[in-house]
């Protein structure tokens, strides 16, 4: 506000010294009006600032055999687990969101997706969602985050595929320890390390810009374009890992 106060007292000396305005008293009303807007301003900007609340959402199985969770973040941070519930989805939203369900046969579809602009009054840090993922039933989750820190903790999931469509973000996944599943991460400017846990085999292939991807090549060797486990190919328990990236930083260990 202090700006605008100075801009309105310079315009008013100006118009002063050209003897444009007929009373050489109005400099201070200029002045007092622009104070109260000021600190008028102030105020409903500090009642604002405070932390948004946030809402929990769930989403129940009902019966589903099988689950497509998509995930549209945006910007802020995004937390997800695996739990042994009876929600296919359930936590808390910071910021808010926008709950979509459909149902074709024993397949669950739902998509998660923050409400309005990420950054504002009450959203200093953006959207914070915590969440937790039923294991109970395979799924399908697919992610597209903005300029966001994702934290994802599938280790215990009944993972079939995990898709990650990301710009100028952090992301950390500690991905299943058990089945086999795919493994897609597509990006520009990011930052991403993958867990593979113990006793899971693993193919990594790598496509795109100057990225810089390092690969503990201890457990998965370089095999011409690509680094794989040598059992990879007969493994009950391997992960399927594809990256297609711009100006990145990978680490899979």
């Amino acid at each position: 506000m202090w700006p605008i106060l100075l801009i309105a007292v310079g315009g008013v000396l100006f118009l002063e010294d050209l003897d444009a305005l007929p009373d050489e008293d109005v400099l201070v009303p200029v002045i007092v009006i622009a104070i109260g807007l000021g600190l008028a301003l102030s105020a409903i900007s500090q009642s604002r600032s405070r932390p948004a609340e946030a809402e929990a959402a769930s989403v129940p199985l009902d019966g589903a055999s099988e689950a497509w969770v998509r995930l549209e973040h945006g910007a802020g941070r995004l937390r997800v687990r695996a739990a042994d519930g009876d929600q296919i989805v359930d936590g808390r939203f910071a910021g808010g969101v926008e709950t979509d369900v459909r149902r074709e046969g024993g397949r669950l579809d739902v998509t998660l997706r923050a409400r309005g602009m990420p950054w504002g009054p009450g959203r200093e840090r953006g959207h914070e969602w915590d969440l937790a993922i039923s294991r109970r039933v395979p799924v399908t989750l697919d992610l597209k985050t903005g300029a966001n820190e994702t934290d994802l903790d599938l280790t215990d999931l009944h993972l079939t595929e995990l898709s990650v469509q990301t710009g100028a973000s952090k992301t950390v996944a500690r991905l299943p320890s058990t089945g086999r599943y795919t493994v897609r991460i597509r990006g520009g400017a990011m930052n991403v390390r993958l867990h593979v846990p113990e006793g899971v085999a693993a193919r990594v292939e790598a496509h795109g810009g100057l990225s810089d991807i390092k690969v503990d090549e201890r457990r998965f060797p370089r095999w011409g374009g690509e680094w794989r486990s040598a059992d990879f190919d007969t493994a009950e328990r391997r992960a399927d890992i594809r990256l297609e990236t711009g100006a990145a930083s990978v680490e899979i260990v």
